[in-house]
């Protein structure tokens, strides 16, 4: 199942399956189907309200508010909707998400975030706050944590992320829901003015999971759009597989770009018995 190699992307194993479906609505490095498309890179792409799945402070180059919205297949039976907001005043960004995933019908979780980013300049830095309820059978568990994000762009062109994830793990000691750790750091170039018709980018990552090796991913994105309003962006992302671990070493994704509003979808091949998964979502900045 694509929740157990979500949970083990993080480094954890399941010691109970209770556990299983809560790990996989927190544990989603990719955070977004532009995010999945380039096999988990997600830490240092910015400007996008679902940046706040990944990276707090990647909601800071919003230009005034950023919605998005996503729906994703995992194992048969499996659905999982995303959606998050994004709201730019003066200095401070303000975000909010919610992950709702269902398992065969009985089993579900729900995650929401809220998000709070300062930013001076080029540099900015801030938190979310994050509540999980998770219920398989009749056994529920509940957590709290923290992401800890920072971000400094550089105009359109260039952008450093680095983001710690579930700070302290499960604050709620009495819950069994393990949430551990999750340390990445990125960069993303644009080679060319993303504000003209061809794109073209890169991205590198690194995660250090609790528990786990280094994790590396590369990431690209090429594509035309014409006049600003009307294009397609393809991407593609390989990621290295430290320790044996289930996660896909090459995903694909594409975007149809309308004006303010951009269409994506990406694919995760299925790995040693694990599901592919498929995702569909929507991206639109006000």
């Amino acid at each position: 199942m694509r929740v157990v190699a979500t949970t083990l992307a993080v480094g954890v194993g399941l010691a109970t399956p209770a556990l299983a479906i809560a790990q996989s609505a927190v544990f989603d490095p990719a955070g977004t189907g532009r995010g999945a498309g380039l096999n988990g890179a997600g830490v240092a792409l910015v400007g996008d309200a679902g940046a706040i799945f990944a990276n707090p402070a990647g909601i800071a180059t919003v230009r005034h508010i950023a919605l998005e919205g996503e729906y994703n297949t995992n194992a048969p039976g499996t659905r999982q909707y995303t959606g998050a907001f994004a709201w730019r005043l003066r200095q401070f960004d303000f975000g909010a998400g919610v992950r709702y995933l269902n398992d065969t019908g009985t089993d579900r979780d729900v995650l929401g975030v809220g998000t709070l980013i300062y930013r001076f300049g080029m540099i900015a830095f801030g938190g979310s706050g994050k509540v999980l309820r998770s219920r398989q059978g009749v056994i529920e568990e509940q957590g709290t944590s923290a992401d800890l994000g920072l971000a400094i762009a550089v105009f359109d062109i260039m952008a450093l992320g680095f983001a710690v994830q579930n700070v302290g793990g499960n604050w709620d000691d009495q819950s069994a829901l393990a949430m551990p750790g999750l340390t990445r750091v990125g960069f993303t170039m644009n080679y060319v003015d993303p504000q003209e018709t061809f794109r073209l980018l890169s991205t590198v990552e690194l995660q250090w999971a609790e528990g786990r090796g280094m994790r590396t991913v590369l990431g690209f994105e090429g594509g035309i759009v014409v006049a600003n309003a009307l294009g397609v962006i393809g991407r593609a992302g390989y990621g290295s597989r430290p320790d044996g671990l289930l996660q896909p070493r090459l995903t694909y994704g594409v975007t149809l770009a309308l004006t303010r509003a951009s269409f994506d979808y990406a694919f995760e091949p299925g790995v040693e018995g694990v599901s592919s998964v498929q995702r569909v979502g929507m991206r639109l900045t006000l």
